[in-house]
């Protein structure tokens, strides 16, 4: 949604160059990058643009973008946890949930997940741990299928975080894999 950061995040951890400038709606395509890991291991990351209300029914180009998202092993709901531009981050998740939710059978919302919150480098320390856990709360309360707890990153400025969410996304896809193995 909006300004979250998903083009930042791509360009981050990927050789992705999506362009990234400071207004919504940037991304006007799905794109996609590859994470590359130190053992040879790759993972194909898009960059879905955002969603608003409405896009299961049609609103904008959402149709198109929720088709894109069918075909993903796992989700990554990208928040803008700062509000830079007035926005709630727990507002925009249940947007996101409620048009996965729509759309098509509902089953995008089984997916495991992931929830990202960037932008932490503008939240003051004090009050990140408990902007955390209450966004944790809201996504649980949604139903998202959370794997982690959410992961705080800073995906355009000092790349906090990227790290850990790197080694989540891959543990994701490790698990998923795993379980379409064994389901033949």
């Amino acid at each position: 949604m909006y300004s979250t950061g998903k083009s930042s995040l791509l360009r981050a951890m990927s050789r992705a160059a999506p362009e990234i400038a400071p207004y919504p709606f940037t991304t006007l395509h799905p794109l996609m990058g590859v994470i590359e890991y130190g053992d040879g291991m790759h993972i194909k990351v898009a960059d879905i643009p955002g969603l608003i209300a409405g896009a299961s029914q049609g609103r904008g180009k959402g149709i198109d973008f929720l088709r894109h998202i069918e075909r993903t092993k796992a989700l990554c709901y990208m928040l803008d946890v700062a509000g830079t531009e007035g926005r709630d981050p727990h507002d925009d998740l249940r947007v996101l949930v409620e048009e996965l939710a729509a759309y098509g059978d509902g089953t995008l919302l089984e997916r495991d997940a992931l929830v990202v919150a960037n932008k932490v480098d503008l939240i003051e320390p004090e009050r990140l741990s408990d902007l955390l856990a209450s966004i944790q709360e809201t996504a649980d309360s949604l139903g998202i299928q959370r794997w982690s707890p959410v992961a705080g990153v800073s995906a355009g400025v000092s790349g906090e975080g990227l790290p850990g969410l790197s080694k989540d996304i891959r543990s994701i896809i490790e698990q998923f894999e795993q379980f379409e193995e064994k389901a033949y």
